[in-house]
């Protein structure tokens, strides 16, 4: 089945703001990292501001659940006006997350290489590797998160760029 022209057009346009979105983090890191913080920020107070809705106005819920929903509303707008007070906090923040989710995805591996046996051998060698080059990897970004604001930051540019030829290859 063919693609309507007008769909792949916006594949194409969307795709080569991606890749020019690409070229503007590693041109401008900074900057890059500060829009990151921002919508960090944004994120928190929006989720804020809807917990603390749901917790007031939700009587579906338990007392309990509603008073969760209001403390945790409350801290997530306070600590979304923090992030935005405080940008480096954010960036640091952001990088803590990597790392984090980064050691997360390592020991993964690392479990599913040494139990899952009815993987081939090579299989269960790669994800054991890869599994421990991950962990590694997060333990020095917390050690330096200097390291981690730039793994951000590449990290970010090399998926604009890949979404962007995503989609423009898939717009033919």
């Amino acid at each position: 089945m063919t693609k309507p022209g007008w769909l792949r057009i916006l594949r194409i346009i969307f795709g080569l703001i991606a890749i020019a979105a690409s070229f503007f983090v590693l041109a401008s890191p900074g900057v890059a990292i500060y829009i990151l913080v921002l919508l960090l920020s944004f994120a928190m107070l929006s989720l804020g501001v809807v917990r603390l809705a749901r917790g007031f106005s939700h009587s579906l819920f338990s007392k309990e659940h509603r008073i969760v929903d209001v403390i945790v509303g409350v801290l997530g707008i306070i600590l979304g006006f923090v992030v935005l007070a405080f940008p480096l906090l954010g960036a640091g923040t952001l990088v803590f997350l990597l790392a984090f989710a980064t050691m997360v995805y390592g020991f993964g591996s690392i479990v599913i290489g040494a139990w899952v046996s009815r993987l081939a051998k090579w299989m269960r060698a790669l994800l054991v590797i890869f599994g421990l080059i991950a962990v590694v990897f997060s333990f020095i970004v917390i050690a330096n998160p200097a390291i981690g604001v730039l793994t951000l930051v590449y990290y970010l540019a090399i998926s604009f760029l890949v979404h962007g030829v995503e989609s423009i290859v898939s717009a033919f």
